[in-house]
C-alpha cells in the first residue's frame, strides 16, 4: 500500500490580493511563510520517502517544508499545476464577479460546465492531475509520497475520486497548506482524511479570514476592481485633500492641480497608472502609479494609494497593493516603491505588515519621507523563505 500526502501550496499573492491565479506564477506571501513553517512542524515526525510538486513557485516553495528538513530531492511535474485559467488569469475577483458571474459561480459549484476562453476544461485539468497522481502511486509501492499542488486541481481530484456532481455540496475547500492523506492499493484510492489544516492557528489560516467558502452565514467577501479614471479633477482633488489634511491638518491653500496634471501625464502613457478603486458599483478609492519615476532602478513607484475613510480598517488596502504588483510586474519592474511620512504611524504599520522595507529617503514638502520598497520578483520567495528557517 502507498500512502500519499496531497498538500496545497501556502498562501500566495492571489489569495492575499484577491486575484485569480492559475498558471500565473505568483510569490508566497509573508503569512504563507508562516504557514510553511507550521507545515514543517507538522511533518517533523512523519516518514516521507519522495516529494513531487507542481513546477510553479508557490508549490515549490511550500515543498521546502518537507523535502528541505528531510534532505529529499523535489521532483517537478507540470501536470500537478493549477488550472490554466485563460483570459481570467490575474483578474481581480471583484472584476470577474461583475463581468462573468455565471461562470464564476460554476467554477466552484459546477466545474463540469465551466468554460472560459483560453482555459482548460474540467476533463483536461482533472485528467492530467489524476494521471500524474496514479503514476506517482504506482512508482512507489509501499512508500510514503508527498505531492504539493493547488486548490482547484486538488478539489477536482477529490470530486472525481470520492464525490460526484450530486454531492459536490458536501465537498469542502482546502486551506493553504491543507493536507489530505490518501492510500493507494490494487489500483484504487481511499481517503484517510481530506483538507486538514489543524497545524494552522486561526491567526495564520487563510480561510479563517474569508467567507466565500462557508456554507452558512454571510458568504460575501469584499473584492475590489479597478477602472481607468476618466478626467475628474474634483474627485481627484477631494481625495488628495482629505489624505493631506488627515496627516498635516487644515490646509486652506492646498492646491491639488500639480498632482492632478502629473497623474494625467502618466495615465496618457499607461492607462492603468490612474485608476478608480471600485467596490461593486461604488467608487471607494484611488490608485495613482508613476511608471516614469525610478524606472532605471527597476522600481514601480506608487504615487498615491487611497481609500475613502469609510472603507479603511477592513483589510481592503492590500488589494490595491496587489493591483500595483500586477501592473508593474507586467512592465518588468522588480520592486514597488513609495514614500511615506515617518510620522504616519498607521501607514508605516500597514506597509511593513505586507513586506515593504525602508530603503532610504525622498524629499517631501514638510521634510524627508521614508522610502520603502517591496520586492515583487516571485523567485525571491525562496530567499525570503530561508530567512524564516522552516527547518
Amino acid at each position: 500500500m502507498t500512502r500519499i500526502f496531497v498538500v496545497r501550496h501556502a498562501e500566495a499573492e492571489g489569495n492575499l490580493y484577491r486575484r485569480i491565479h492559475g498558471h500565473y506564477d505568483s510569490a508566497v506571501t509573508r503569512n504563507g511563510q508562516r504557514q510553511i513553517a507550521a507545515l514543517a512542524r507538522r511533518f517533523e515526525g512523519e516518514t516521507v520517502d519522495i516529494c513531487y510538486s507542481s513546477d510553479l513557485i508557490r508549490t515549490r516553495a511550500t515543498a521546502q517544508a518537507v523535502c528541505g528538513p528531510k534532505g529529499l530531492p523535489l521532483h517537478l511535474d507540470p501536470r500537478f499545476r493549477e488550472v490554466n485559467l485563460g483570459v481570467w488569469e490575474d483578474q481581480p475577483f471583484g472584476c470577474l464577479g461583475r463581468v462573468d458571474p455565471v461562470m464564476l459561480a460554476r467554477f466552484d459549484a459546477d466545474p463540469y460546465n465551466w468554460h472560459v476562453e483560453g482555459a482548460e476544461d474540467f476533463e483536461a485539468y482533472s485528467g492530467r492531475f489524476l494521471t500524474a497522481l496514479r503514476e506517482a502511486a504506482r512508482a512507489n509501492p509501499d512508500r510514503t509520497v508527498a505531492v504539493f499542488a493547488h486548490g482547484s486541481v486538488i478539489r477536482a481530484m477529490q470530486l472525481c475520486l470520492f464525490y460526484s456532481l450530486e454531492t459536490i455540496g458536501e465537498l469542502g475547500h482546502c486551506d493553504n497548506t491543507g493536507v489530505s492523506l490518501l492510500e493507494y492499493e490494487d489500483g484504487a484510492f481511499r481517503a484517510v482524511y481530506l483538507n486538514d489544516n489543524s497545524h494552522l492557528s486561526s491567526e495564520i489560516s487563510t480561510l479563517a479570514r474569508q467567507n466565500w467558502w462557508r456554507k452558512q452565514g454571510d458568504r460575501r467577501d469584499r473584492n475590489l476592481w479597478y477602472r481607468p479614471m476618466t478626467p475628474d479633477a474634483a474627485w481627484y482633488g477631494a481625495c488628495r485633500r482629505e489624505a493631506w489634511e488627515a496627516l498635516y491638518g487644515p490646509a486652506p491653500d492646498f492646491d491639488s492641480g500639480a498632482f492632478y496634471r502629473g497623474a494625467l501625464n502618466e495615465a496618457q502613457r499607461e492607462p492603468e497608472a490612474l485608476c478608480d478603486v471600485m467596490l461593486e458599483d461604488q467608487r471607494v478609492g484611488l490608485l495613482q502609479l508613476s511608471p516614469s519615476v525610478d524606472a532605471r532602478d527597476g522600481a514601480g513607484y506608487i504615487a498615491f494609494l487611497y481609500l475613502l475613510p469609510a472603507y479603511r480598517g477592513q483589510g481592503l488596502g492590500v488589494q490595491l497593493i496587489g493591483q500595483a504588483v500586477s501592473v508593474y510586474r507586467r512592465l518588468g519592474r522588480s520592486c514597488l516603491r513609495l514614500g511615506v511620512s515617518p510620522h504616519n504611524a498607521p501607514a508605516l504599520a500597514f506597509y511593513q505588515k505586507y513586506g515593504f522595507a525602508p530603503s532610504g529617503h525622498v524629499p517631501g514638502r514638510y521634510g524627508s519621507l521614508l522610502r520603502m520598497d517591496l520586492d515583487i520578483v516571485p523567485e525571491h520567495s525562496f530567499r525570503r523563505l530561508e530567512a524564516v528557517d522552516v527547518s
